[in-house]
């Protein structure tokens, strides 16, 4: 077991759980349960509905034992099995799918010193939201194929569907953006759920991936001078794969015309078919009817169109850009993906409907490898068939992986780090023919025979520093390997950088839990649904008259017994199964609300302590920076006063100041002064005006004599004047 499990993940406690959920439900076809972002690894708890995070860096450095798995629980019931765990590209969005209905879960942040969720909270329960569960429910017989995150999204939340009736749906978080039609629609027979010969003819939608972007402006341009310049321009099979680059002659003409297109990002999105036709969607985040091109040409051509039972396409982001489509029989087919020279018209679909654009790319295979899918017996003429998943390995641009239901295949594609050393050569030279074929080696294997019995891949992810891949397997088993990465590997491989940007999600693109739990499709349907029957059983009236014998009486009561195990009790037990999970589930749920809200109030009188003890010191604070800013001031204005380095304005302003200031002084002394003569004259003056009130004036005798008689001959004078005055007048004659 050591030599198979270098990190001893069969040790961890996550993994214990995970198998006991596996003996539970045996899953017999491969799966994706496990997820790796950063350093934390999340797997999906089938019996529990939760996903298992942890820490895988810190516990192998910490400890097993140190370091504990926390469980993330969806805010949101889901009513359908899940298959695939999805990351989107920052890691804070998960993807959980199956079949039958996606779940976008927000993942909850990052804090402590163990780099965990919460500080390292046991149980969180996360906000969750179904993507188009009414439209799940009333179509039952649409199925997912494949779930992308979309690279260029500025949120971290566009994520692409596609789904069997050849559809992609664009979503943003929860909100469904756009619908896009990749193929021809499938038509019902007389309302039957069973799909049309659309897909006997294999013109279904299996897989698809995203391209790296290019400016539409310069693909228009690149056309227009190879019709123009066609006699002016010999392109070799070196400027055929360099075509991305600027590498063609550009007339005066052209360059000006180049020069008013205006610049248009597209992301070409490569789609796969079923019978190995490739298409072509341009489109942005933000196109409502994007191009649909194709099927592109395939060379050199084949009879058998390079497979006609296709699964899985996978895009290599190399310099062209490099496609491997993976047919069910193992083999691989390694393709560069290039520009047209001219666009070709295809022929019409099936669809009327369907507008097809011309199409301005090219597919060139180079090699196809063959996988060992198992170790069958002496028998050879019995080949085993399954869908083929495709990973690639973000460490080293040269390598991919492929599982499926008989292990694990690591594949080296060494044709691209020829091409990038014939684009980084200065010498102008022809390229030969791509001569290192790829090598293919089976890391892990599962089957070991032609029969039913494999041991299915649930999960495989990818870890970095160290690079190590973990696997696990449907008996429960996790298998981890190191990988041996060569150093020319490295110099030849170009690593992806990611963009440092966060931008804050709006609470208005978030649904409340509630709304999501009444918007979603009811259990009781899901029940009812579970106890849907193919088949029914009549009620039985023979003829009395003819006895039937012994042996269609057995021959009948064995159809009964056998309709009545698989159409009524084998599905109750199901709808058992499902009741007890959805009891167990709402219990968990329950118990862990109860724990939040426990948890919840203790955070709020804790909070509420705190803000009385902030408050007053908050008081003191601001008491104490009152005197402190006035003492600041002072010593400011003195400082500056003092200053050498003032101006003579300044100097002249503050003598200036410094008079004002003596004047002021002196003026106050001087009204103080004032101040108190007149309140000494005002206390002289009313004691004068008492002493006087008091006295008496009383003349003598004599005096008083004296004054009369004075008085009199004042009064005789006065008379005599009077008439005097008055004969003056008269001799006058006024």
């Amino acid at each position: 077991m050591a030599s198979t499990d270098c990190l001893q993940m069969n040790k961890t406690t996550m993994f214990a759980k995970i198998r006991e959920s596996l003996a539970v439900e045996k899953r017999l076809h491969t799966e994706n349960l496990l997820e790796c972002k950063d350093d934390v690894l999340f797997c999906w708890d089938s019996k529990e509905s939760c996903l298992l995070a942890l820490n895988w860096r810190a516990a192998m450095t910490m400890g097993l034992d140190q370091i504990k798995f926390q469980t993330l629980v969806p805010s949101i019931l889901l009513s359908f099995e899940v298959e695939r765990v999805v990351s989107s590209i920052e890691g804070s969005l998960l993807a959980l799918a199956g079949p039958k209905g996606v779940c976008i879960m927000e993942m909850p942040r990052r804090w402590g010193a163990n780099g965990q969720f919460m500080d390292g909270k046991s149980r969180i329960t996360c906000r969750a939201s179904n993507l188009d569960g009414h439209f799940f429910a009333n179509n039952p017989h649409l199925e997912l194929r494949q779930l992308r995150w979309h690279p260029a999204s500025p949120t971290d939340s566009h994520l692409l569907v596609l789904l069997s009736d050849n559809t992609i749906r664009v979503y943003d978080n929860a909100s469904l953006r756009h619908v896009w039609q990749v193929g021809p629609l499938p038509l019902k027979h007389d309302g039957s759920l069973n799909p049309s010969t659309v897909y006997a003819l294999g013109e279904a939608a299996v897989d698809f991936d995203i391209a790296p972007a290019v400016n539409v402006a310069e693909m228009q341009v690149n056309t227009m001078n190879a019709t123009i310049n066609k006699d002016q321009s010999v392109l070799v099979n070196s400027t055929r794969l360099n075509q991305n680059t600027n590498r063609t002659i550009i007339g005066e003409t052209t360059k000006v015309s180049s020069n008013k297109l205006p610049e248009k990002i597209e992301w070409p999105i490569v789609i796969l078919r079923e019978n190995g036709n490739i298409y072509v969607l341009m489109s942005g985040l933000d196109t409502e009817r994007p191009r649909l091109q194709g099927p592109i040409t395939i060379t050199p051509s084949t009879v058998d169109n390079y497979g006609l039972d296709s699964c899985s396409i996978l895009v290599i982001p190399s310099l062209p850009p490099t496609l491997v489509i993976a047919e069910t029989n193992g083999k691989l087919h390694h393709a560069l993906f290039l520009e047209a020279e001219n666009a070709e018209d295809s022929f019409n679909e099936v669809d009327d409907s369907l507008i097809i654009h011309p199409c301005e790319w090219t597919v060139h295979v180079l090699e196809t490898v063959e996988l060992e899918l198992g170790l069958p017996k002496d028998d050879v003429n019995q080949p085993y068939f399954c869908p083929i998943y495709l990973k690639r390995d973000f460490i080293n641009e040269l390598r991919y992986f492929a599982y499926h239901n008989t292990g694990l295949h690591v594949i080296t594609v060494n044709f691209i780090g020829e091409l990038q050393r014939f684009l980084e050569n200065e010498v102008d030279s022809d390229i030969t023919t791509l001569s290192t074929p790829s090598h293919a080696e089976y890391l892990v294997c599962t089957k070991i025979d032609t029969g039913d019995n494999i041991n299915a891949v649930l999960g495989f992810v990818l870890l970095q520093m160290p690079s190590c891949i973990v696997l696990l397997l449907a008996s429960g088993q996790v298998i981890t390997l190191k990988l041996v990465i060569d150093a020319k590997l490295l110099l030849d491989s170009q690593t992806k950088s990611k963009d440092d940007m966060s931008l804050q999600k709006t609470d208005d693109a978030n649904q409340n839990q509630l709304n999501q739990l009444l918007m979603g499709p009811s259990f009781v349907d899901h029940i009812r649904n579970m106890l849907k029957r193919s088949v029914t059983q009549p009620i039985l009236s023979l003829d009395k008259s003819n006895n039937p014998s012994p042996q269609e009486c057995y021959e009948l009561l064995t159809q009964a017994i056998e309709v009545l195990r698989t159409q009524y009790l084998k599905r109750h037990e199901l709808v058992k199964a499902e009741v007890a999970k959805r009891i167990h589930t709402i219990k968990l749920c329950r118990d862990q609300q109860k724990q939040d809200i426990a948890d919840l109030e203790a955070e709020r009188e804790e909070i509420r302590d705190k803000a009385h003890k902030l408050a007053e010191r908050f008081e003191e604070l601001s008491d104490k920076q009152e005197v402190l800013t006035k003492i600041c001031q002072d010593l400011m204005r003195q400082a500056n006063t003092c200053l050498p380095s003032n101006s003579l304005a300044e100097k002249e302003f503050a003598q200036e100041v410094e008079r004002i200031n003596k004047m002021t002084k002196n003026m106050t002394n001087a009204l103080q002064k004032c101040k108190e003569s007149i309140n000494k004259q005002s206390y002289h003056i009313a004691k004068y005006q008492e002493n006087s009130k008091k006295k008496n004036f009383e003349l003598p005798e004599t005096q008083e004599r004296t004054i009369k008689e004075i008085l009199l001959q004042m009064t005789a004078e006065i008379d005599g004047q009077i008439k005097e005055v008055k004969r003056i007048s008269k001799v006058v004659g006024i």
